[in-house]
């Protein structure tokens, strides 16, 4: 009896420990099987996948699924695989124990997948869906801007769902199950949210657009384009921009997320710059905004062309450290040294770096996709506009309190600078002489009243004109030279932009004769462009000149520079009735060259090497004022004496030098005379008048000089 209740005994044991092993075994069947419920809010299903990845990317599903089976697929620890070339398939086991059918939603929560396969060994071989961010938004099942799937298990039923998964991008698994009504509620919340999110980024994009339109401060410009191009970039990390953007374009909606990212890094970077003023405050880390900007620059046109997909969000994510670490640093040291708006930038950057290297961190792998990975950077952006915004607004009110301080100083300026444009109008319309402004092309632009007194015409009737059409003109060869010559004077104002002064006869309203004015021209530099300045006023000279036969004049002049151009204007003034004015032209020319190096080498008694030495170190005009206030040279002269007439011209030059070697100097100019410009210094002077005048004669000392020019 008693071996007979032990044998019952152990066999009532053998069966609880048979019960238990299977009680446990069902428990951990059980943990690796999801049952969908008849509520769920948003289950992370996680705990219950495999994974296996497929290195060719060439496995068939039936292949998959032998590989699965035979025990050599692992749990997915970590839902953010990084970047990989390989195929991922993921298996969801599925059972619903109920006697009823069970309806509920699976959904893939990145949008940034290339590729997904969703396959169920319930249907066969064929995929159920082929959809992903490379096919057009149509070939998705649901209107949603992730990876919706609904489903529905039979009574008492298992089965098990495979996800293919390839993409160039970050490879991330979020699987998530709802209840269909769940789904629903839990679309329309996210979508509201998103609504929000954005319409708050596009509130805050106008707002700051406004304040560039009314403020024209670049700051505003370059936070507008940034907060622009970062709508635009979370909008594709969300998946809004393929599904309501460009929903037929999968091609551009692959590419545009990089260029978006290095768009609003380049934008960032130049906000910053200018926001910190770092040139200023902080001028050795200022230079390294500028290969950042060039390496965003080159993100922009090369994830549109020769980059790589992978290789442009790779780098598109260590360029985004690289920036907020540049922009966090600088504003450490902005704030460090004072600068008010630094305390706003660095706050609000430090939001968007905390969230900006959460995503990073999850792209790449290092952390799980979750609620503060997936939203940390749309939370750190919005918070970043935010506070950005304050921050301008800040400076906006430290910049006007600056403006009212300047304000008055302002006021002042504007009546005294009224004050003086009154002065000016009326000097300028009280002014007895012709007074007149040219444009760059010659086109008289205004006159004062004195027009009317000159020369007969009103100031509208000459306004608008070009001042060579003032030039009295009877269609003979002399006019035609006499136009040349002022064109000539002009071409040199405009080269020189020194002052030039001319002889020119001017058209009369009325009489119809020739009216013989004295013109100076000069430039005016203004912040509006520049223009020329004319004076036309009667000439110091006899206006009965236009009727001689022959002239002469002796002069006597100081040493100074300035003499020999007026001098030699003057001695040529009445050349042009004999001859014309090209030749004119060298005549004076050289004349100036000669009384230049009357005054120097003559008087001043200073030689070749002298003057170069001077030139070279930059101090010529200060040595040529010690010699002309030394008193050994201070009282020595110029005399000039001069004779015109019909047939000939003659100038005889003559200083209080000791003289110079006039034969070997006048045999090297010969050697010079078709290479004037090349010419050095005193030669220069000989070999113009060598190749002007018919005469060049010299005394035996050489502090005289004859030269004579034949009229033909």
């Amino acid at each position: 009896m008693n071996s007979k209740l032990r044998k019952i005994r152990i066999s009532f044991c053998m069966i609880l420990i048979f019960s238990g092993g299977f009680s446990i075994f069902s428990q951990n069947d059980s943990s690796e099987t999801f049952e969908p419920g008849a509520i769920m809010e948003g289950l992370d299903l996680q705990p219950y996948l495999t994974f296996y990845e497929d290195h060719t990317g060439k496995l068939s599903f039936p292949e998959v699924q032998k590989i699965f089976r035979s025990g050599r697929s692992i749990p997915l620890f970590n839902n953010s695989l990084g970047y990989s070339d390989a195929a991922i398939w993921v298996r969801i086991p599925v059972a619903n124990p109920e006697r009823a059918t069970r309806n509920w939603v699976l959904q893939y929560e990145y949008s940034l997948i290339d590729s997904l396969q969703f396959f169920s060994t319930r249907d066969g071989v064929r995929p159920l869906v082929i959809t992903g961010d490379t096919r057009p938004f149509s070939s998705r099942l649901a209107e949603n801007r992730d990876f919706p799937f609904q489903l529905s298990e039979p009574p008492l039923s298992k089965n098990d769902y495979y996800i293919r998964i390839q993409s160039k991008s970050s490879l991330i698994v979020p699987l998530i199950a709802y209840s269909r009504t769940e789904f629903l509620e839990q679309t329309a919340q996210e979508y509201t949210t998103l609504g929000f999110y954005y319409g708050t980024m596009i509130v805050m994009f106008i707002y700051n657009l406004f304040l560039l339109i009314t403020t024209r401060d670049k700051s505003y410009l370059y936070y507008s384009i940034f907060i622009f191009f970062d709508i635009l970039f979370q909008m594709t990390l969300n998946g809004l921009s393929f599904q309501f953007f460009w929903p037929n374009n999968p091609e551009w909606g692959n590419i545009c997320l990089p260029f978006f990212m290095f768009s609003a890094y380049l934008a960032a970077c130049m906000f910053g710059k200018l926001f910190l003023e770092s040139a200023r405050v902080t001028p050795l880390t200022d230079k390294l905004y500028y290969p950042i900007m060039m390496l965003s620059g080159l993100g922009c046109v090369g994830s549109l062309t020769f980059f790589s997909y992978t290789f442009s969000v790779i780098s598109s994510l260590v360029l985004l450290l690289v920036v907020l670490l540049l922009l966090l640093i600088n504003s450490l040291q902005c704030v460090w040294k004072g600068h008010r708006p630094a305390r706003f930038f660095l706050t609000a950057w430090f939001v968007l770096i905390l969230g900006s290297f959460l995503y990073a961190m999850k792209a790449f792998g290092i952390f799980p996709d979750n609620f503060f990975t997936q939203w940390g950077l749309q939370i750190g952006s919005a918070l970043e506009v935010a506070l950005l915004s304050l921050g301008l607004a800040d400076r906006i009110k430290q910049l006007s309190l600056t403006l009212e301080n300047q304000a008055e100083t302002l006021h002042q300026l504007k009546i005294r600078h009224e004050q003086t444009a009154v002065q000016y109008k009326n000097l300028y319309e009280g002014e007895e002489d012709f007074l007149f402004n040219l444009d760059a092309h010659g086109n008289i632009t205004g006159t004062n009243k004195a027009v009317s007194s000159f020369i007969g015409f009103k100031a509208p009737d000459v306004i608008g004109k070009n001042f060579l059409e003032l030039m009295y003109n009877t269609g003979g060869l002399e006019d035609a030279f006499k136009k040349l010559y002022v064109m000539e004077r002009l071409e040199e104002l405009s080269s020189t932009g020194k002052p030039i002064y001319f002889r020119a006869d001017f058209l009369q309203k009325y009489l119809k004769e020739p009216k013989e004015l004295q013109v100076r021209l000069q430039i005016l530099e203004h912040d509006s462009g520049r223009e020329i300045l004319g004076r036309a006023y009667e000439p110091d000279q006899d206006l009965m000149g236009r009727f001689l036969d022959e002239e002469r004049i002796f002069f006597s002049i100081n040493n100074y520079l300035q003499n020999a151009e007026l001098l030699s204007q003057r001695l040529t003034f009445n050349l042009v009735r004999f001859t014309d004015p090209t030749i004119t032209l060298s005549i004076r020319t050289s004349l100036r060259e000669m009384l230049i190096n009357a005054i120097e080498h003559g008087n001043l008694n200073i030689s070749i090497e002298d003057k170069a030495k001077a030139l070279k170190n930059g101090n010529y005009f200060q040595f040529i004022l010690t010699r002309q206030n030394d008193p050994y040279y201070r009282e020595k002269k110029i005399f000039v004496e001069y004779f015109l007439s019909k047939q000939k011209v003659g100038y005889r030059i003559t200083d209080e030098g000791k003289g110079f070697n006039h034969a070997r100097m006048i045999q090297n100019a010969l050697s010079k005379t078709n290479e004037i410009e090349t010419a050095s210094l005193q030669m220069r002077g000989i070999a113009y008048a060598l190749s002007t005048f018919d005469v060049v004669k010299f005394n035996s000392t050489g502090n005289r000089v004859t030269l004579v020019k034949y009229f033909k």
